[in-house]
């Protein structure tokens, strides 16, 4: 496993973090209220302590017991290790020491005493920190003593406390340690076993070549999160198949329509230099090569401008401008009228509705549909060129129809029409290129609008283009 880009190494290493982060902050808090639980419990034993020497000094044979038995009474009032006692008298008699238990001679605290009939509390202590480093904890206050008044000091060291929470910060840090530990192996395994899904899924991928377009992956145990991801991939793979195919299509159409002028140039080159010939006949032979190769720039062209509108987004770029469709539509029967009249033909326009496009595109487009329309036209039928504008559900649309009486089509072939190479006459293979219909779509695809067959009344076919009709669209 790859840890600079997999994904369930960074995840069990920020679970991890996370958890002894949290483990930490965990431990801080416990560790908080346990020092202050044993700051408590060793404040109130402290003034336990005061509560007891009071009441012992104010017995009536400790005066005595203090003159002729010092040391015994020393060893009755310690009670326990790191406790440090003074007994001092009163200033009015000298402040003498009259009893010292501090083996280490410490400095006590000089603070003034608690008087003498106040009840001792937790916010009365001080605390500090000795020399050496040992927590220390101590106030003073005022006894009787017999008949006179003394000064208590008492202070209390806890070495063992420090120890103690020394060694309970140790097993926080461990403890946090081993929870991230813990967390980062089941996260790693929990990740791992997630992922499986995602493993399987690139095993499929990886399966997935030209050859074998057709397979889809399957999502029948994918996560929820990762199923809309399966379903854009297996639309992607329809459309990469279906693109596949078309263009394999289209590689043998294009062979197909090159196979034919290109043998036809051979042929007459290889008939014209089989013997001399004259003068004349020569110029008929470069007279008809003319119009082969005439007829593959054509082709030629229209495969660039194709790929052009296929694979540049010229949508919303286009020079546009407004132009009148009656007058575009009047343009093209004109130009058209003498090729119709050859074959018996009216051109008829109809209507008028404003068009935002680019001239020379949209002319290209119309002259495309008429010249189809021409050469498909029942002799002495009519060719009607309409335009109307209708309501969109984007807004205004102008739409512009060519409609002609020409041999009767089936439904299932009027959507093929405006694919490359296709003829719905196979008899018809030397008349145009079968690129115009496709160059009409291409033009309006451009223009954000689209282009249809359908068939009217008595077999007639129409060719409708709609598109936007301002520059709003």
């Amino acid at each position: 496993m790859n840890r600079s880009t997999s994904l369930g190494w960074r995840l069990g290493v920020s679970v991890a973090l996370v958890a002894a982060l949290a483990s930490a902050l965990l431990g801080a808090c416990l560790y908080r209220s346990f020092e202050q639980q044993l700051l408590r419990r060793d404040d109130v034993q402290l003034l336990g302590k005061l509560r007891q020497l009071r009441q012992l000094l104010g017995h009536s044979g400790t005066p005595e017991l203090l003159r002729s038995q010092a040391d015994y009474l020393r060893d009755t009032m310690s009670g326990e290790s790191n406790a440090l006692i003074e007994i001092r008298a009163d200033a009015a008699a000298g402040s003498a020491v009259l009893l010292a238990i501090n083996p280490l001679h410490l400095p006590l605290l000089e603070a003034p005493p608690l008087p003498l009939r106040q009840e001792p509390r937790p916010e009365h202590l001080t605390h500090w920190t000795t020399p050496a480093g040992v927590p220390a904890a101590g106030l003073n206050a005022w006894a009787e003593l017999g008949a006179q008044r003394v000064e208590i000091r008492l202070a209390r060291l806890y070495p063992e406390r420090s120890t103690l929470l020394a060694e309970y910060r140790w097993r926080i840090a461990g403890s946090s340690l081993a929870a991230g530990g813990v967390a980062a192996a089941l996260v790693l395994a929990l990740v791992w076993r997630g992922l499986a899904p995602l493993r399987r899924l690139r095993e499929q991928t990886a399966g997935i070549g030209p050859q074998s377009l057709s397979r889809r992956l399957e999502a029948a145990d994918v996560p929820g999160e990762v199923k809309p991801l399966v379903d854009d991939v297996n639309t992607m793979l329809a459309r990469l198949e279906q693109g596949y195919a078309q263009l394999n299509q289209f590689s043998a159409d294009l062979a197909h329509e090159l196979r034919t002028p290109l043998a036809t140039l051979t042929g007459q080159t290889q008939v014209t230099l089989s013997r001399v010939r004259d003068p004349a006949d020569y110029a008929q032979v470069l007279e008809a090569q003319l119009q082969e190769l005439e007829r593959l720039n054509r082709m030629v062209d229209s495969l660039l401008f194709l790929a052009r509108s296929e694979h540049e987004a010229l949508i919303g770029r286009l020079p546009r401008q407004p132009l009148s469709a009656a007058t575009e539509l009047a343009r093209q029967a004109d130009y058209f009228a003498d090729l119709a009249e050859e074959r018996g033909l009216h051109l008829r326009c109809e209507g008028d509705a404003p068009l935002w496009a680019e001239p020379a595109m949209l002319r290209r487009a119309l002259a495309n549909l008429v010249a189809n329309a021409v050469r498909h036209a029942r002799p002495g039928s009519d060719i009607v060129l309409s335009a109307h504008r209708e309501a969109g559900s984007a807004g205004p649309v102008t739409v512009l129809a060519v409609t002609n009486d020409g041999a009767p089509l089936p439904a299932e072939v009027l959507p093929r029409l405006f694919d490359r190479f296709y003829r719905a006459d196979a008899s018809r293979e030397g008349a145009g290129s079968g690129l115009g219909l496709a160059l009409v779509r291409a033009i309006l695809t451009l223009h954000g609008g689209t282009v249809e067959a359908t068939l009217r009344e008595r077999g007639r076919i129409a060719f409708v283009m709609r598109w936007p009709a301002g520059p709003t669209a």
